[in-house]
């Protein structure tokens, strides 16, 4: 319906009609799962309202598609243009003066906005998928959620109707209470720092913290699945770590 520029615009719109009177008839619920949606954007980032740097990010998440477009068996496609637009983006909003933790959350934002499409693909998520999600988001899963709800109205133009937005708010709240109870219930760790110091024979320090971090972050992803491979992984790092000094 658009170029991408007019999407662009009308991703803003989109974001500004759902937050506000809806869509035929059907609002915006003050709440999705535990969460208080009032609450969550009524935040501040560097003294900047957390709604504006989501109307920001709404404006900007396509800024890529021009330098990543290409044909691919006659349709046009777009590969990886959120993590350049990232990349982009971080220069340019340093130039205009927006603080660190604004250009965190922005540049998050675009880098992930297609992350919540994946979900869909391969329904339900499971709960390692959302407890990565929430941690590459730095824990804002409502507002990349929200800003994929204005990217697929934006998509869908004129045609986007009450049935669209019901069945989009239900994703919306499962995936963020799914990924509250995901949370909660995260795995216990394979590894802990005494069986690293014990194992590797590493004093306490920071060290110790790097290869243990590098290890969680492993378990998380689905990478490592027992304690067998996740003592390997933890070698294999400290022997990285100590190579690069």
């Amino acid at each position: 319906h658009y170029t991408v520029l007019e999407h662009n615009f009308a991703a803003v719109g989109a974001l500004d009609r759902a937050l506000g009177a809806g869509i035929e008839g059907l609002a915006m619920p003050d709440h999705l799962g535990d969460i208080s949606v009032e609450e969550w954007l009524g935040r501040e980032i560097d003294g900047r309202p957390l709604q504006h740097l989501l109307r920001l990010s709404c404006l900007v998440h396509d800024i890529a598609k021009p330098r990543t477009a290409v044909v691919r068996e006659g349709k046009l496609r777009f590969p990886r243009h959120g993590p350049v637009g990232a990349e982009l983006l971080e220069g340019r909003l340093a130039a205009l003066g927006f603080e660190q933790a604004s250009i965190e959350f922005v540049t998050t934002m675009v880098r992930y906005h297609l992350r919540p499409g994946e979900f869909a693909r391969s329904w339900p998520p499971t709960d390692r998928a959302l407890r990565r999600f929430a941690r590459d988001l730095s824990g804002e899963t409502l507002p990349l959620l929200l800003l994929q709800l204005a990217d697929g109205m934006a998509t869908r133009g004129p045609t986007y109707r009450r049935e669209n937005f019901e069945r989009h708010l239900a994703f919306l709240g499962h995936i963020v209470t799914r990924t509250a109870e995901a949370l909660r219930e995260e795995e216990p760790a394979l590894v802990d720092g005494e069986e690293l110091m014990r194992e590797l024979g590493l004093p306490s320090g920071r060290l110790l913290g790097a290869v243990l971090t590098s290890v969680r972050e492993a378990q998380l992803a689905g990478e490592v699945d027992d304690r067998a491979t996740a003592l390997a992984l933890a070698r294999q790092s400290l022997e990285r770590l100590n190579a690069e000094g």
